[in-house]
């Protein structure tokens, strides 16, 4: 009996640190984005072109994903591996319409926050 219940007891005890062992990494080790960056992505699940930021960039229609396509009006994904909070807006001059971006998060699809294809200015706070 005590048998059983040690090797229940370490099969249990494998399953959890299998568990906690193989977990998502943090997004400072995610490959589709530099750590200490913020990136956006040309289509949805961080698909096509990237374009990679690490400070406030007015009129994003001025730089260019990886694959030559104008960021502005053009982005549909995001990772954002900075440590502080990012705010995409509408417009150029950083006014409309506003998207949030917490520290340390990511959004594989814009559509379901009515931005995708919007964002034309990138304030890092």
């Amino acid at each position: 009996m005590k048998r059983k219940l040690a090797l229940a007891t370490g099969a249990l005890s494998l399953s959890v640190t299998a568990l906690v062992g193989f977990g998502p990494t943090a997004q400072a080790d995610n490959g589709a984005c530099p750590a200490n960056s913020f990136c956006l992505f040309q289509h949805d699940n961080y698909e096509g072109g990237r374009a990679v930021f690490t400070k406030t960039t007015r009129h994003l229609g001025d730089h260019k994903f990886s694959n030559g396509v104008k960021v502005g009006d053009n982005a549909s994904s995001m990772i954002n591996n900075m440590g502080k909070a990012v705010a995409l807006y509408e417009h150029g001059d950083c006014t409309g319409k506003h998207y949030n971006a917490a520290k340390e998060s990511s959004d594989r699809d814009f559509s379901n926050n009515g931005f995708d294809n919007i964002a034309s200015c990138l304030v890092v706070s």
